[in-house]
Parts: structure tokens; sequence; C-alpha cells
């Protein structure tokens, strides 16, 4: 019997994983498509605050709300061209048109609590508020226009990613597992913009919880986008409505 056949099946999934694979290496592929992502983010991120400074706003999205929601948009389609080879299966025309038929309930419920249910709520209490407080606890519903752009291409960012380690044959355990730490790693630097402990604890803990669960809602579920979407875009609203009822200005300052 052929020794290297006896040793190539000995080796561990692991170390065949850095092995060349037809014309590819597949943890260089990995390794490329992360440094894409983060590169999208980071740049996406800091031509934000670029933005914010050259026109003066004290809070982007809710002080120019159609700029960054174009904004966002655009790189939303960026994020797309570059990753159109792994999202080709999803980019069917017909699978676009189902999934904008059916996030238009969607939305419109989304629309429904940021004009109806968010006024609703007692608003923040300055004196309660952190030092540095994050731009939704004092913005309005408009807010949630470029918040809902900005959504979207994260999602992008993060569909491209799973279906990338799933073309490589990565165990959705060590999927999900990775996407965890990522997201909550990349969370806790929040605490570099000074923002206060609380914040970033529950941020970084529903991160990690989100990075776990969405390779699963991707990779088994018909409609993973709309899943990962909504859940994505629900944690928003359920922070800003818990934060507006604990952080409220008591009704004894109102009168």
């Amino acid at each position: 019997m052929n020794d290297e056949v006896i040793m190539g099946n000995m080796r561990p999934g692991w170390f065949r994983f850095f092995q060349k694979d037809g014309v590819e290496y597949p943890a260089v592929t990995l390794v490329l498509t992360l440094l894409s992502v983060a590169g999208l983010w980071s740049v996406s991120s800091y031509g934000y605050y670029v933005l914010v400074e050259a026109f003066g706003l004290e809070s982007g999205y809710n002080d120019a709300p159609g700029l960054f929601a174009a904004y966002y948009l655009i790189w939303t389609g960026l994020a797309v061209l570059w990753f159109r080879r792994v999202l080709a299966g999803s980019l069917v025309r017909r699978k676009i048109l189902a999934h904008a038929k059916a996030m238009v309930p969607v939305m419109a419920v989304f629309a429904i609590f940021v004009a109806v249910i968010l006024p609703s709520l007692p608003p923040v209490s300055m004196w309660r508020a952190p030092s540095d407080p994050p731009e939704f606890m004092f913005a309005s519903g408009w807010y949630y226009l470029p918040k809902s752009a900005d959504i979207l291409f994260q999602q992008v960012l993060v569909a491209s990613l799973i279906y990338t380690a799933a073309e490589l044959k990565l165990r959705l355990t060590t999927i999900a597992i990775g996407m965890g730490l990522m997201f909550g790693g990349f969370h806790l630097l929040l605490a570099l913009d000074g923002f206060s402990p609380l914040y970033v604890t529950r941020f970084t803990i529903a991160a990690t919880l989100f990075g776990l669960v969405v390779p699963y809602l991707y990779l088994r579920l018909k409609h993973g986008f709309r899943w990962a979407y909504g859940l994505h875009w629900s944690f928003y609203a359920f922070d800003a409505a818990v934060t507006h009822l604990i952080l409220a200005v008591p009704p004894w300052a109102i009168n």
C-alpha cells in the first residue's frame, strides 16, 4: 500500500485545511475573505466619521439620515460586487425579488415601531444617560433609516464570510464559534470610543450570541437573510425600547 496515501488519510482535517486544494489554499482564501470584510468595514466606518466632520454634524444618522442611508447603500453595492462570486447563488433576480417582497411587511412593522411605538416611550433622561451616550439614545425616528442601510451592509459582509467558510467545508460549529468570537471581539472595541462599561458589555454579549446563531440562519434555514436581517434590526429596536424605559425622565421632572 502507498505510504503517502496512508499518511494522507491520517492527516487531521485542520492540516488539510492548509494544503493546496485545486488551485487555491483554503486557509489563504479564508484569510483573504476576512481581510476583505475587515477592510470594507473599517474604511466605511472611517468614511462615516470623515463625512460627519466635513459637514459639521453632531450625529450623522440623526442629522443627515438621507445622506448616510445613501452612503451605506453604496457600500452595500460595493460589498455585493466584491463578493459577487460567493454570493452568486443569492443574486438571482428571482431570489432578490422574493426577498424584497417578503421584507416589505417586515419593514412596515419596523416603521410602525419607529413612527408610533418609539415616540410613545418616555424620553431618556440626560441625567441618567452616560456621559458619552450612543447616538440612538437621543435620536429621532429618522436615525433608523441609515441604520437600516447599515445593517444591510453588515449582513452582506456576514453572509459573504459565512458562505465562504461553508464553501471551504468548515463545520457549522466551527463557523459559529468563529463568528461569535469575531462579533464579540469587535464590539469590545467600543470601549475605546469611551462608551460606558454597561453599554459595551451588553452589546458585546448580544453580538457574540448573534455571531453564534447567524451561521445557522444562513446555512440551515430557507430564507436565512430575512431571519438574520430581522433579528439584527430587532435587537436595536429592543435595546432602544429598554433604554427608554430604564433611563426614562422621572414623571415629576416632566411636569
